[in-house]
């Protein structure tokens, strides 16, 4: 009888994680040689097992903090398998280095990452899944050094992505990012390639209510996060500025159990706003 109950327990776990497994996107960790970085870089794509819509998968690029790489998001996150189903997108996690802050650094022609999502990423998977390769179904976010590369990638290239957000973002990095890129006493390298375009974001942004050309901004950290201040900062300077965005705080530190529950809210902004447009198309 007690072998009987044992078995039968084992059954259901083993349905349960096939059921789990079938209804769980598809994860394809690649490699793409980059002219731009002179080295191939990894990259992850999640997919839903959904068929793909007529017009193509909105896609999510998620980006990854200082220090991490490619496959920490679905490492630690293993639930973007899950989430890619149930938010019906696409969701792709690229390698942005240790601490590459993700622009073109002018002085280090290996340190080219922008140019590398930019011109290189973007293009593959446009070209090899089925994406709706439209800026109005393309968002990027990212969590610390990542929220930081999503709202710089968003302000500086605004024709490409219609939503961007930021989870514990590194948002007032540009001291770091000038002493990354600056020689000693070398006064004239441009630094312009390293801050988040604000002025770019306003002006695209201004005077459009049809939603079809802003950019969407989310921004949100934890309550017991070192980056508070830094957020609260970006916060102010948004609101300033005039520039529409979400922005929330809830409990929770400058780690992965945050992160965790962050990625869940940053999805449904991004598929509100899909629906959104794609109810403007019909």
């Amino acid at each position: 009888m007690r072998i009987s109950y044992w078995f039968r327990s084992l059954m259901v776990l083993v349905l349960l994680f096939a059921q789990f497994s079938l209804m769980a996107g598809k994860v394809d960790t690649l490699s793409l040689y980059s002219p731009a970085m002179k080295k191939d870089m990894k990259f992850i794509v999640v997919q839903p097992v959904t068929k793909a819509p007529e017009k193509g998968f909105p896609v999510l690029y998620l980006l990854h903090g200082m220090g991490g790489s490619y496959n920490l998001w679905i490492t630690k996150v293993p639930e973007l398998q899950a989430a890619a189903d149930r938010f019906n997108c696409l969701i792709v996690c690229p390698d942005g280095g240790r601490t590459t802050l993700y622009f073109n650094n002018p002085l280090d022609s290996s340190y080219r990452f922008e140019s590398h999502f930019i011109k290189e990423l973007i293009p593959y998977i446009d070209k090899n899944y089925p994406t709706a390769n439209d800026r109005r179904f393309r968002a990027v976010a990212g969590l610390s050094m990542g929220g930081f590369g999503a709202l710089f990638m968003a302000s500086h290239y605004p024709e490409l992505f219609a939503a961007a957000g930021s989870m514990s973002g590194a948002l007032m990095v540009d001291p770091i990012a000038k002493s990354i890129i600056a020689r000693a006493g070398d006064k004239s390298v441009d630094t312009s390639c390293c801050q988040i375009n604000w002025n770019k974001l306003k002006e695209f942004n201004a005077g459009d209510t049809t939603l079809k050309e802003t950019v969407a901004l989310t921004l949100e950290c934890g309550t017991d996060d070192y980056l508070l201040m830094a957020n609260r900062s970006a916060r102010k300077r948004l609101a300033e500025m005039e520039i529409a965005h979400d922005y929330t705080e809830r409990p929770g530190r400058h780690n992965w159990e945050y992160w965790q529950n962050a990625i869940d809210y940053q999805l449904l902004f991004f598929r509100k706003r899909w629906d959104k447009l794609t109810q403007q198309d019909q």
